[in-house]
């Protein structure tokens, strides 16, 4: 489309260029013809705009949507990052839904527990985009921070994850 564009004003300059009485006109022309295909842009884009993203398009609602139930987490390891703060957090996830996963939340939780008395470090949430096919597994790694556990050291960790607004692959 913005060929069309540059069809005419070339067009426009052409014709300046070989006919004088053509000149006084170029201004208006180009004008118009630069105001046109800025409406053309911006009417594409709002309709572009109102097609949804990530949901599904077609097809049965009860094959294509997932739910957390249908993700299961394994193999969680969490280790110390290059900060005092930071965590390299991987495991597996299992799709165990009837359609593509393409993303999920991994909700981290930190707790010290030195001696079994629990006090919650911090929480922190990771986008996980990973295409996961039913029935599949997949080896995942995400990083955590947690900001002001270096203040008071961890000594005893125990880690809580879980999963949340599990996305299925848009058809």
């Amino acid at each position: 489309m913005i060929w069309a564009f540059a069809v005419a004003a070339a067009t426009i300059l052409y014709l300046a260029l070989r006919f004088r009485r053509f000149q006084s006109w170029v201004e208006p022309a180009l004008t118009i013809v630069v105001a046109i295909g800025l409406v053309s842009a911006l009417l594409i884009w709002l309709r572009e705009d109102r097609i949804p993203t990530g949901e599904p398009v077609s097809g049965n609602v009860a094959t294509s949507v997932l739910i957390a139930d249908m993700v299961e987490l394994s193999d969680m390891q969490a280790t110390m990052g290059q900060t005092k703060t930071s965590y390299r957090v991987t495991g597996r996830v299992a799709n165990k839904g009837a359609s593509p996963m393409q993303s999920f939340r991994l909700d981290m939780v930190l707790s010290d527990c030195p001696g079994g008395a629990c006090r919650q470090v911090g929480r922190d949430d990771a986008l996980v985009v990973l295409r996961v096919l039913p029935g599949e597994t997949q080896d995942f790694t995400t990083f955590a921070v947690f900001p002001g556990s270096d203040l008071t050291p961890v000594t005893a960790p125990e880690w809580d994850f879980g999963v949340r607004n599990v996305r299925a692959v848009a058809r």
